[in-house]
């Protein structure tokens, strides 16, 4: 199955081009954007602006003849507020079919809801109480689900190009006409969202999202390859929608991240994001740089195949392990006696359960350096890692696991290491911890022989005794591991024995 997915939306029409295996990851083979306004005046008119229509029907046309080059099975293109608001909004849809052969899909808020929640869900894999706002030109969805099954959705007309054309009367935001923004969203979402429990993970998508994400990141970590999965909180928000809101357009312009195409928009985004977290309760917020047309894809795959099941993470990290041409059977021993370690000595480390997955993917993860060279290979896998896409796991996941597989050999950790810097004292604590297990169980595997098939560990009164049982000789495994202890004794100040265990 060949797919191209189109998103018309409000501001920006976006095209993906992906092949989708049978049994296989989806592989994406163009991408096309346009910035086409749509939703420009609409607020004002009520229609769409015949220059708008026929920039859209250019690119359009243009995309459409992009696909049809790599001999697509599948056309599927949906257009969003901006198309189903506007009173010409079916005569736009009509030119496009009889003009250049594209059927258009206008779905509605709910629709567009569920599409966002579909591409969060499956790109991030998520699970439990999950928000996902989707900040679009036109309009905001907001989205309330458990796991997969949508418990409500709020469309509100908050898109950026609306607020914008609304309030931006000069450049920068007149100060009243900032606060009457503010206080318009406010009231809005008020009127709008039922009570209930802040979400256990908050989700924003569209570009909006990304661009503030993009900024974010070019502070704290200028070198970050994606914006998809990364991670900010409400303050950092907060504070860059103050920055945001005193700035002229060339201001803005000069800022790291900044997309051209959203230099007028982005300040009313960032009021919206800021107060859609406020009226959620949600401190942070990860970036869904896949937005609406992985929704679209996904949706039309389930259409045509059924439900896919539900994303592996570990599977996308042993695919790069395997990409990286490591050792797979010293990663899945090393990992296996890491996991046992952290299960035994997790309480009193104080780790917390979700921290498994972090150090399971270390673990597994923890030599592809090698694919670089031998020489500083732990450094090369923590560059690796940094730069992977690994479905399932946040930018700051990827930060905290690339750091973890950086200390299973060399140097302890230090603040002043590439690897920790710009992590928070939590994040510190929770690598230099998970590195302990680590490093231990990587000197428990240091004939890369698979000798230890089980490590149990014993804690009394400052003494921990690890007792390693397996196919004998384990004598390189027990003066390893306990050699690699060390972190681990300088983050508890424990004593650190490793015996093998007795025989019959």
């Amino acid at each position: 199955m060949r797919l191209a997915a189109i998103d018309i939306g409000s501001n920006s029409i976006r095209a993906t081009i992906v092949e989708v295996p049978v049994g296989g990851p989806r592989v994406v083979l163009d991408e096309e954007r346009a910035f086409a306004r749509l939703g420009a005046g609409l607020v004002e008119t009520g229609r769409l602006s015949e220059a708008a229509i026929d920039q859209s029907v250019h690119a359009l046309d243009m995309m459409l003849r992009i696909a049809r080059e790599y001999e697509v099975t599948h056309v599927r293109a949906i257009a969003t507020a901006a198309v189903r608001t506007a009173s010409n909004g079916e005569a736009f849809v009509r030119r496009l079919s009889d003009e250049i052969g594209l059927d258009v899909e206008v779905v509605t808020g709910e629709q567009e809801g569920r599409l966002a929640l579909l591409s969060a869900v499956e790109s991030l894999a998520l699970s439990g109480s999950v928000a996902v706002v989707d900040i679009g030109g036109g309009s905001v969805e907001i989205v309330r689900a458990l796991d997969r099954e949508v418990t409500g959705v709020v469309s509100a007309p908050l898109g950026a190009v609306v607020l914008s054309d609304r309030f931006r009367t000069a450049d920068p935001m007149p100060k009243g006409q900032y606060r009457k923004l503010g206080e318009h969203v406010r009231r809005t979402l008020a009127g709008s969202l039922p009570e209930a429990p802040p979400p256990g993970t908050f989700v924003g998508s569209g570009g909006t999202v990304t661009t503030l994400a993009a900024m974010i990141a070019a502070e704290r970590n200028p070198g970050l390859a994606s914006m998809h999965g990364f991670e900010f909180g409400r303050v950092e928000l907060s504070a860059l929608r103050a920055r945001l809101a005193s700035t002229t357009a060339r201001e803005r312009a000069a800022i790291k991240g900044m997309s051209d195409g959203r230099v007028d928009l982005i300040v009313a985004g960032a009021v919206v994001l800021d107060e859609v977290m406020e009226a959620l309760g949600a401190k942070r917020v990860i970036a869904n740089a896949r937005g609406m047309r992985e929704g679209i894809i996904i949706d039309t795959v389930e259409r045509e195949r059924g439900p896919a099941p539900e994303t592996d993470r570990m599977r996308s990290v042993r695919e790069f392990g395997r990409q990286c041409r490591h050792d797979v059977t010293h990663a899945e021993q090393v990992c296996r006696l890491a996991l046992q370690l952290f299960d035994e000595l997790r309480q009193p480390l104080g780790l917390a359960a979700n921290d498994r997955w972090l150090l399971e993917a270390a673990a597994l993860l923890h030599d592809v350096g090698y694919h670089i060279s031998y020489e500083q290979h732990h450094k090369h896998s923590h560059h690796l890692i940094s730069h992977a896409t690994l479905p399932g796991f946040s930018a700051g996941e990827r930060r905290i696991i690339a750091a973890v597989a950086r200390y299973h050999s060399g140097s302890l950790p230090k603040a002043k290491h590439e690897a920790m810097e710009g992590l928070d004292a939590g994040d510190r604590r929770t690598v230099s911890r998970l590195a302990a297990l680590l490093r231990t169980a990587d000197g428990l595997d240091r004939s890369h022989g698979q000798r230890v098939s089980e490590v149990r560990a014993e804690l009394r009164k400052g003494r921990l005794t690890l007792t390693v049982s397996g196919r004998a000789p384990l004598d390189i495994e027990v003066h390893a591991g306990e050699r690699k202890a060390d972190l681990l004794v300088r983050e508890t100040d424990w004593s650190v024995t490793v015996v093998e265990a007795a025989t019959d």
